[in-house]
């Protein structure tokens, strides 16, 4: 069964007074609740731009709202992502970050709880920490959502040891965690994501003239050598005298990267792990190796081979990254490539200690939701997750007590939708405006 919508004019109704950014009347039909509906916990207090977007801001606990969503959102919910306190034992001027171990987990485990029933059975929770808290954290969820229902635990680094951190007695923490977890055994599905790979692959050292042609036509040659032919010269040697080793690799993987579909490379597959079709067809290349053989698999890359290993070609690797051609790799459990620094004033918004950049926020969202799906954050701190959201499609609710949510997330995003916020990923995701959100409280 497909999950409900929920729109905000259904869930309350609108305040005597509308401040200036209100966008229009909001109509009081019954809410979603049945015929009778019960009292709104929370009124609308201000509206921003598209009259009728459901996106919503609760200024508010968060466990009082998270009770309130569990009547009017329930089991809508793709993905939550939750970046809570760290118990780092400080003090910040936004939050106070100190509590015994006790307190910490009494403040985390009704507010997860209250989350599971949000979300869609085939939804996911990310809960982001340090190593402070990341043992109690993953017993707690593993009692609360199963160690069975356990995705992955991701390693996320957020800063290189340098400065004072690199005085630390002991190993220098530069990682935060992702832990994160389905809320139905085998739901959840993994949209796959890619990330750039850092310089050129060199295992990718063959030319194929004609790939077009039948596989058993195809000719062979050094990459560079006609990369050196290309630049003008005789013979590699004579490239590498004249431009000097470093630079003629650098020339080598960029004309690699525009020809791709020419490039490849020879991999030697696992017999064990292959059909016994293909066991047969790696036997046969293997007595043949000038050969190139062809096993057609349904649901599979075609097997080709040539000398008993794979022909595996550079183009399945290239992606456009913004507008530049690049090497990809898939997305492993060790996230060290988003970039930490330099965030300070992304989004417009000063949040000095523990904002994430928008690239984190994307990169869970594409893996865990789709276009139009609603996404959860109960500890929104400078707005990040809203943001980022809103940016790419989906639609959000977040959760934030404290002054932040009027002086840093309403600002954050009223940029967004009116176009002005350039930064984060808005030219990743072609942002250029639009939508609009609620503010209840």
């Amino acid at each position: 069964m497909a999950p409900r919508s929920a729109s905000v004019s259904a869930l309350t109704e609108e305040t005597a007074s509308q401040p200036s950014g209100f966008s229009g009347d909001t109509p009081k039909p019954p809410g979603l609740l049945g015929d009778t509906p019960k009292p709104p916990a929370f009124a609308v207090r201000e509206r921003y731009g598209v009259r009728g977007a459901e996106n919503l801001l609760l200024h508010a606990e968060n466990l009082r709202a998270l009770g309130w969503l569990g009547e009017t959102h329930a089991g809508l919910f793709a993905c939550a992502y939750f970046d809570p306190p760290f118990n780092t034992g400080r003090t910040f001027a936004e939050y106070k970050d100190a509590r015994d171990t006790r307190g910490w987990l009494a403040m985390m485990r009704p507010r997860l709880a209250a989350t599971l029933p949000l979300l869609r059975d085939d939804g996911a929770i990310f809960v982001e920490i340090d190593d402070t808290m990341v043992g109690e954290l993953l017993c707690l969820m593993d009692e609360l959502f199963g160690k069975h229902n356990r995705l992955s635990t991701i390693t996320v680094v957020r800063s290189a040891p340098t400065g004072h951190k690199a005085k630390n007695r002991g190993p220098v923490n530069v990682t935060d965690f992702v832990v994160a977890y389905e809320k139905t055994r085998g739901a959840w599905r993994y949209r796959p994501q890619v990330r750039v790979k850092g310089g050129y692959d060199a295992a990718y050292s063959l030319w194929v003239a004609n790939p077009e042609a039948p596989c058993e036509a195809w000719r062979f040659e050094p990459l560079l050598g006609r990369v050196a032919h290309e630049l003008g010269f005789a013979s590699s040697r004579a490239a590498r005298a004249a431009l000097g080793k470093e630079e003629l690799q650098r020339r080598m993987g960029a004309f690699a990267l525009a020809h791709a579909s020419h490039v490849a490379r020879l991999a030697q597959p696992r017999f064990e792990a292959v059909s016994r079709a293909a066991q047969a067809l790696i036997v046969r290349s293997r007595a043949a190796p000038e050969r190139v053989l062809r096993l057609p698999r349904k649901g599979l890359p075609d097997l080709i081979l040539r000398g008993g290993n794979r022909v595996l070609f550079l183009a399945r690797k290239v992606r456009d990254v913004g507008g530049a051609l690049c090497m990809v790799e898939p997305l492993t459990n060790v996230w060290d490539d988003l970039g930490f620094q330099g965030i300070a004033k992304e989004g417009g918004v000063v949040f000095s200690r523990n904002k994430k950049p928008e690239r984190l926020l994307a990169r869970v969202l594409a893996m865990a939701t789709d276009p139009g799906d609603w996404v959860l954050d109960a500890f929104l701190g400078s707005g990040t997750t809203a943001a980022v959201a809103h940016k790419m499609g989906r639609r959000w609710v977040g959760i934030e007590e404290g002054q932040q949510l009027r002086d840093l997330c309403v600002p954050r995003l009223l940029r967004v939708v009116d176009g002005s916020d350039e930064g984060g990923v808005s030219q990743a995701y072609g942002w250029r405006g639009g939508g609009g959100f609620a503010v209840l409280a």
